[in-house]
């Protein structure tokens, strides 16, 4: 006996499709328009776009790289080396955190600005 395709079967297929296009389309844009924000204890250093190629000195503490949309630390002068041990990140709400030096790497989404008015 031969399966058959019924409507039901195609609409199901269909939107399964759909579906996984448009999962597909929100993955790939995820990183665009974010921002990498790197704080000494507590306070703003540096922001940078992560679609950037650049090195942010850490007030000699450590360097943060920022290449073809990852974030990474090298040269940290903390004893264990833990932050430049912990890899690339490269979405929003990931971070890198250096507790000797107090230093934290965060990728931020860009968020759209609203004005309401009542």
């Amino acid at each position: 006996m031969k399966p058959h395709l019924t409507p039901d079967l195609l609409l199901f297929l269909s939107l399964l499709l759909i579906a996984g296009a448009i999962f597909a389309l929100i993955f790939a844009l995820q990183g665009d328009g974010s921002t990498v924000v790197v704080t000494v204890n507590g306070e703003v250093f540096a922001e940078e776009s992560l679609s950037k190629n650049v090195e942010i000195d850490v007030d000699g503490l450590l360097t943060v790289v920022i290449s073809d949309g990852t974030v990474f630390v090298e040269g940290s002068t903390c004893p264990d080396g833990l932050c430049e041990g912990m890899g690339e990140i490269s979405k929003s709400g990931e971070s890198i955190v250096c507790l000797p030096n107090g230093v934290v790497v965060k990728i931020t989404a860009d968020e759209p600005e609203y004005d309401f008015v009542n």
